[in-house]
């Protein structure tokens, strides 16, 4: 799995997780810092993705089906896949969305 789509993955999965389920603040909160993270990526002045890919990764939120293969794109091309905090965040995240909801969380 390449960068990009470890990202992309951890954009859906956790938009997924941010919406079901109690106890899952963790996971909605590091949701919400990775989609921060990967939009100041977007739309820094270095990258070629720029608007198009700020409103990609916005569409993607709300219909990742659809969107998941043009989020993909952008994200390899802004190096996204290659950013450490953006890669530290998603991983972060999809080892907290893998985590039991409830009390059991706990013990983790």
């Amino acid at each position: 799995m390449t960068g990009a789509e470890l990202v992309a993955t951890a954009l859906t999965t956790g938009a997924a997780a941010a919406l079901t389920g109690p106890a899952r603040g963790t996971v909605h909160d590091l949701h919400d810092a990775l989609r921060q993270a990967v939009r100041r990526r977007l739309a820094s002045p270095d990258t070629t993705a720029g608007p198009y890919g700020v409103r990609v990764l916005d569409a993607h939120a709300s219909d990742p089906d659809v969107w998941g293969t043009r989020l993909l794109r952008v994200l390899d091309a802004c190096g996204a896949g290659e950013d450490a905090e953006i890669l530290r965040t998603a991983r972060a995240l999809l080892r907290a969305e893998r985590l039991p909801a409830g009390p059991a969380a706990d013990a983790y």
